[in-house]
């Protein structure tokens, strides 16, 4: 179920992937979205392979550019590449990230989400060709992109 936002002020969505009862939508307006078990966490689990905060999600308005740190030593993933705590990658629609990956190939990462952006003009960037990979996982966020009070930059 999603939570009315005006669409002016959304970007997006985060779409949590797992079993039916799992699964949800979340509206995506704020600058910053925090994930773990903390309280100033928008998104809270109770599970505490789960860091306090283990993932932080950033929205440039300027660009349209959305940032996902790893900020867990227990790993978030972009599709089946580990991020590494304090690395940050660009997300691009249809990405799909975890929090925690299971031990065997055959088990659903657990904690997914795939990310889902409106489209802005001028301001979507085509995916990376897979020898770009490298680059993305290299970039650092852009100082503006980062909001210590989760507002507009």
């Amino acid at each position: 179920l999603r939570t009315p936002i005006a669409a002016m002020q959304r970007w997006g969505f985060l779409n949590l992937r797992g079993t039916a009862d799992e699964e949800g939508s979340i509206d995506l307006a704020e600058d910053q979205l925090l994930i773990g078990r903390t309280s100033k966490c928008k998104i809270r689990y109770a599970d505490t392979t789960v860091s306090s905060v283990h993932a932080k999600l950033s929205f440039a308005r300027e660009t349209g550019e959305v940032w996902l740190e790893d900020c867990s030593v227990n790993g978030t993933w972009l599709g089946a590449r580990r991020i590494g705590k304090g690395k940050v990658v660009r997300l691009h629609d249809g990405d799909i990230f975890s929090l925690l990956r299971s031990d065997s190939g055959s088990t659903p990462p657990q904690y997914s989400y795939s990310i889902e952006l409106l489209a802005r003009s001028g301001s979507a960037a085509p995916r990376p060709a897979p020898n770009d990979e490298e680059e993305v996982f290299s970039q650092s966020l852009p100082p503006r992109a980062y909001s210590a009070g989760g507002g507009t930059p």
